[in-house]
């Protein structure tokens, strides 16, 4: 993998120059610097960066989807500039000197000048920039047209960080309301309701029932407390490990599609996003078994994946497109009729792609209405909860009157 050096040179003038750039070794460094017209005073190797950035990589092996969408913007702009494939990834990994990104790229670049070909250099880094662009990839270079591909890959990736973004615009508010009512309540629970037990004790007011059950909460969760964060850490290691279990990822995906008022939205989120990738796949000339693949993939959810391997089995049996995508009853009907439709016109990637181009909006005001909708009833459960304590805390008030005459 190559190297982040930081370099301090002057120019033909005489200025001091400074800066970062990656390659492959320290020779190569030097001979990029002074073909740039540069005499190098100082090259060194960051050393301390590339074992952070190489732990982080080994646990998040994929890069954002608005890195490789950066990535194939920069590289597709400047192949139509006319600048070699080659000498593009050059100039696009000096922008990103101190990242991953930049690493990744000048990998790339390290691997076209030995002579591997371009599906070859990019599909190393399949798990790194995903099987979607790496097939795009291959795709472009064996028709000739990377430029088109890599222009393809950003709006893909674009569009999937939109609908994401939609998604997460959907949950923040509803996520944001109940963890602060959850610290609001444990707020109260652990500090305020002790001191007005004490105050209480001390004056000898009787205690209503009701108040009576508010402080043995309060007494558990100040004594047990501990439990707690227990209990949440263990709660998020079991989710992980249910997900690594055979059936575990489908049972969780198969939850998240049956949410009320978010599982609609996930569901149409996910018919758009694999309808854009299987159309572009097509239009790319990816064949259609592969493409039925990877949009099962990149649908993000173990059922529809699964369902798009049953509908790729059954184009490989050799039935028709819209009879394979209507035998699998998981789909969702609507992706299952743009299949017929696009089948019947001779133009499945074209129907597509068409879809989610006009579905991308529906789902944006289907994201902003959720939070709209559950809004009254985050707000009065907030209200409810907070006010339970309140009354709980000052009921005892109207008897401490007759106990101080």
């Amino acid at each position: 993998m190559p190297s982040t050096y930081r370099y301090r040179a002057t120019d033909h003038r005489g200025e001091r120059r400074r800066g970062q750039l990656i390659s492959a070794d320290r020779l190569t460094a030097e001979m990029r610097l002074r073909r740039r017209g540069l005499t190098i005073q100082r090259l060194r190797r960051r050393w301390g960066l590339e074992m952070v950035a190489r732990d982080f990589g080994r646990l998040r092996r994929k890069l954002p989807l608005g890195e490789v969408s950066w990535i194939f913007r920069n590289l597709g702009s400047l192949l139509r500039n006319g600048v070699t494939l080659a000498s593009a990834c050059e100039l696009t990994a000096d922008q990103r000197p101190g990242k991953r990104t930049g690493r990744l790229v000048a990998a790339v670049q390290a691997d076209l000048e030995a002579g591997a070909d371009v599906s070859d250099a990019f599909g190393r880094h399949r798990r790194a920039i995903g099987d979607v662009p790496a097939s795009l990839v291959a795709s472009g270079a064996a028709a000739g047209q990377l430029e088109p591909s890599f222009t393809s890959i950003s709006s893909l990736c674009d569009s999937q960080a939109r609908m994401r973004a939609n998604l997460r615009r959907a949950v923040t508010y509803p996520i944001t309301v109940l963890v602060t009512t959850g610290i609001l309540l444990f707020v109260m629970i652990y500090f305020v309701v002790p001191r007005f037990e004490k105050i209480y004790l001390e004056l000898g007011a009787p205690l209503p029932g009701f108040t009576r059950k508010v402080i043995s909460v309060s007494s558990t969760v100040t004594r047990q407390g501990w439990i707690i964060p227990i209990a949440v850490a263990l709660l998020v290691c079991l989710v992980v490990l249910i997900r690594q279990l055979p059936n575990g990822r489908m049972l969780l995906d198969r939850l998240i599609l049956r949410l009320p008022r978010i599982g609609p939205v996930v569901k149409r989120s996910i018919v758009a996003r694999c309808a854009k990738t299987l159309g572009m796949l097509l239009q790319a000339g990816v064949p259609m078994l592969d493409a039925l693949w990877l949009a099962g993939t990149a649908s993000g959810n173990a059922m529809i994946e699964r369902a798009f391997g049953d509908v790729q089995r059954a184009v490989a049996r050799g039935d028709s497109v819209a009879s394979a995508f209507y035998s699998v009853d998981e789909l969702p009907l609507v992706l299952r009729d743009l299949a017929a439709v696009g089948d019947s016109a001779g133009d499945v990637g074209g129907v597509m792609l068409r879809y989610a181009a006009e579905f991308e909006e529906d789902i944006r005001r289907d994201g902003e209405g959720i939070g709209k909708s559950l809004e009254p009833f985050l707000v009065v459960l907030l209200g409810a909860l907070i006010g339970v304590v309140m009354v709980a805390l000052y009921l005892p008030i109207f008897k401490l009157a007759a106990v101080v005459k």
